[in-house]
């Protein structure tokens, strides 16, 4: 792979948008529905938690001479094909675009309950994103710990 700090570089992010999640995880659904700026912190979160890995998904297409994706929700589903990420992780992560979407284009009309699914029931997806990509790449850096993987 050309740079691999690219990609670390990336994860440390994801880490540091996933930890500021973390005290809105235990949020009551009532909780959040009653707060709208707290809908906003989250909303923009996860937002750009997808598109961090979306962009590293990106770049491994692109660096390791893989097939594009016919579509930008895709990415994912290259991934999983070709072994980098587990396929199941592939299939969760393209409804991550889906919903990333939802979050940028519709955004008169986003469900807070959905959002706060997300947050309740989604948030390990980036996790396990990260370690499969420490397992299948280990320069890396060895451990999620390096890279403040929560």
């Amino acid at each position: 792979m050309q740079d691999i700090k690219v990609i670390a570089t990336r994860l440390r992010k994801l880490d540091a948008y996933q930890r500021g999640l973390l005290p809105f995880r235990q949020i009551t659904l009532e909780e959040y529905l009653n707060d709208d700026n707290m809908q906003m912190i989250v909303e923009r979160r996860l937002q750009l938690s997808i598109q961090v890995c979306i962009d590293i998904a990106n770049y491994l297409i692109a660096h390791l001479g893989l097939r594009a994706p016919d579509s930008q929700e895709n990415v994912f589903a290259v991934l999983g094909t070709e072994g980098i990420i587990n396929p199941d992780l592939a299939h969760r992560m393209v409804g991550m675009v889906q919903f990333r979407n939802i979050l940028v284009r519709d955004y008169l009309d986003i469900d807070s309950r959905l959002v706060h699914s997300h947050l309740s029931q989604r948030l390990s997806d980036f996790g396990q994103f990260t370690r499969e990509l420490i397992e299948r790449f280990p320069s890396l850096g060895g451990d999620p710990e390096s890279l403040g993987v929560t």
